[in-house]
């Protein structure tokens, strides 16, 4: 993350410089604070998403609290005068353009995130109701609805992906500039680890798919039980429908987590772009 420098430019507003200079000491270490904790924030979330896609636990509740900590941090970084400022120094125009384009990138997959969530969470719910109920009919259904819910997650982190790649390089060098490279970063650090929030979810909790999803003799076996399938010929250990009711009650309560913490995040990325869009309108 490049290192921020606070001061003027030669030949730029007069009032500008004014106001830069009427701040108080202490404002100056306030930015460099605010700017220290961003920096390693990022870092953080960076290293987050590194290890997301290798680890077998859905901690996608997790990774939204690190996002949406790192959008609080922006939000405190866009409020100080001194980078208001900065930015007003410098035709930092198309680069606001594109990052505030890459930050609505972000709040649609969000939208649509949340929209995927409470499918997935209602076909988990049916399926719950049909294990409870031995209704291979509302099994089947419930399984066909969450393999719509998932592929649509993948789709999301796919189109995320591509969008970032276009809205989220770095911007031109200088001081304004160096504000919304700054912030650039951010929004290319939220893309990433919201990838990889959306993959986990995509292919969420891996006990309950191994019950009653992945094709295999077991699964096939247990759903032919409830009559979705014609029975397997070979013997094997099924899982009582209690555990299975139960793992879903917890896949149930992880999606209630995940749906909590998109709406904070996408609150979160609707403020920031608020707060781009005040800036960007003084240029």
């Amino acid at each position: 993350m490049m290192h921020f420098a606070l001061g003027g430019t030669a030949g730029k507003s007069k009032a500008a410089h004014a106001r830069s200079a009427s701040q108080p000491s202490h404002c100056h270490c306030q930015c460099h604070h605010v700017h220290t904790r961003l920096d390693a924030g990022v870092r953080a979330l960076g290293a987050w998403s590194a290890s997301a896609t290798c680890s077998g636990v859905n901690d996608g509740p997790s990774g939204l609290a690190r996002v949406d900590a790192v959008l609080a941090v922006l939000a405190e970084f866009l409020a100080l005068p001194q980078a208001q400022a900065a930015v007003t120094l410098c035709d930092a125009a198309p680069e606001l353009d594109r990052i505030l384009d890459g930050f609505l990138a972000l709040a649609d997959a969000y939208g649509s995130f949340e929209q995927a969530l409470l499918a997935l969470k209602q076909s988990v719910s049916e399926l719950r109701a049909g294990v409870r109920r031995g209704d291979g009919a509302t099994v089947a259904a419930s399984l066909r609805a969450r393999k719509r819910a998932e592929k649509e997650l993948c789709h999301l982190a796919t189109a995320l992906r591509r969008a970032s790649r276009h809205t989220m390089l770095a911007p031109a060098d200088g001081t304004g500039g160096e504000v919304t490279g700054v912030v650039a970063e951010v929004a290319a650090a939220a893309a990433s680890a919201s990838e990889a929030i959306f993959m986990r979810c995509a292919a969420m909790s891996p006990d309950v798919s191994a019950i009653v999803q992945q094709q295999t003799v077991h699964s096939k076996a247990w759903l032919a039980r409830l009559r979705v399938l014609p029975a397997a010929t070979k013997t094997v250990s099924l899982p009582e429908p209690a555990t299975v009711v139960a793992a879903l009650e917890r896949l149930e309560e992880l999606l209630g987590e995940l749906e909590s913490g998109s709406e904070k995040v996408f609150r979160s990325l609707l403020q920031t772009r608020v707060s781009l869009l005040n800036i960007h309108n003084t240029l």
